[in-house]
């Protein structure tokens, strides 16, 4: 048992923001109270624009809440996407977690190899905990703030950003928006960003490793196929990072009517560089697992041939057919097993992901774009179509 992990269960529930939510009282412990953490976050970013807007309706007389109601995006960002960022504390964490003590638990370190995987998972857990770098997501989270701020004209900014009046200013809601809602959603991205960078960091470190693989290992990987599992897990991460893809694209289909072919491009081509990085870290296993399969293929391969010579030698190398009692001989079955294990190595796969985790992530990333499809065709298309299924 892996005593760098197991001394302290948590390891990816940390990193930014959770040490300033520990120090708030939000997280006591290993209680990390995800769900009403979720719902503090979906307040204070949403809740107040709504209210903002709402008093200055009133006191300015500008009519900045109709179109607040209507911003699809922010809906998406705030009411969904930070939230769903605060509740994959809770599922990815944990199973990364998991992942990581398998390595441990199914021997998969050699007892040689058992302090640099110690130290691998020390070093994760400390910069996870480390204050610093919580200081500087939150510092980077108002820079890139300011950056998209002062960056964007003034006559692209949303309505309800402004006050309506001659000179450029920002609205009270306008305000909250760029000193508290966005900063939020940013540090909370940044956050995930920086576990992100962690695990695939200690992926690396672990697949320089010595790895006791089994090329005859049933999961098709040598032992390596819950590393899959991580796609998965970063499944909620996926699914919130659509959501704003998705939110934007909803508010241009209500502003506009339809979707702009560059947008369509640039939202696939996101998505597909997010499932792409997610993977990524699980190709630092590749190396290792050609060497399993060339190491396997030879002897495994030989062991079958030796194997198969031998069956044919005695029941196919006599003149004489086969009575019924060979039915009852143990040779056949052996045999027959002995070939699915070879079959197993052969069909060894050289990156560990699996057809269902990345169906998982895949429904994830495309799930928040539902809707949208229901907005960009008209109802009278969508009947027409299922129609024609049917007739």
């Amino acid at each position: 048992m892996n005593e760098a992990l197991h001394a302290n269960e948590a390891l990816f529930e940390n990193g930014p923001p959770v040490g300033l939510q520990r120090r708030l009282g939000f997280v006591k412990g290993a209680q990390l109270n995800v769900g009403r953490r979720a719902m503090i976050v979906g307040a204070v970013g949403w809740v107040p624009l709504l209210v903002l807007a709402g008093i200055q309706n009133v006191t300015m007389h500008t009519d900045g809440m109709t179109p607040l109601l209507w911003d699809a995006g922010m809906h998406a960002r705030y009411l969904i996407a930070a939230p769903l960022l605060v509740l994959a504390e809770a599922q990815c964490a944990s199973r990364l977690n998991a992942i990581v003590r398998h390595f441990a638990d199914a021997g998969l370190i050699t007892e040689k190899d058992r302090g640099p995987y110690d130290a691998a998972v020390a070093l994760t857990r400390s910069l996870l905990n480390s204050s610093a770098a919580e200081i500087v997501v939150i510092a980077l989270a108002y820079l890139l703030m300011c950056a998209v701020v002062f960056s964007l004209p003034f006559d692209q900014v949303p309505v309800w950003h402004k006050t309506g009046g001659l000179a450029p200013a920002f609205s009270p809601a306008g305000w909250w928006h760029v000193l508290v809602s966005l900063p939020l959603l940013l540090t909370l991205l940044l956050g995930w960003a920086w576990r992100f960078a962690l695990w695939a960091h200690l992926l690396w470190r672990i697949a320089r490793l010595d790895l006791r693989l089994l090329a005859s290992h049933p999961d098709g990987a040598a032992g390596l196929a819950v590393l899959g599992y991580s796609l998965r897990a970063f499944s909620l991460i996926a699914m919130a990072l659509a959501t704003i893809v998705a939110g934007r694209s909803a508010h241009i289909v209500l502003v506009d009517g339809a979707l702009p072919r560059e947008h369509t491009i640039f939202s696939a081509g996101l998505l597909v560089a997010v499932s792409a990085l997610f993977a990524a870290p699980l190709f630092f296993f590749t190396p290792m697992l050609m060497r399993a399969l060339q190491r396997g293929s030879f002897e495994y391969g030989a062991l079958a041939t030796r194997v198969g010579a031998a069956f044919e030698e005695r029941w196919l190398g006599r003149d004489r057919p086969a009575d019924k009692s060979a039915l009852e001989k143990p040779d056949f079955s052996a045999t027959t097993d002995l070939y699915a294990i070879v079959a197993t190595v052969y069909a060894l796969r050289l990156v560990p992901i699996d057809l269902k985790s990345i169906a998982m992530l895949g429904v994830a990333l495309l799930l928040p774009f539902v809707p949208i499809v229901f907005l960009a065709l008209p109802m009278d298309e969508i009947l027409a179509g299922l129609k024609g299924l049917l007739f």
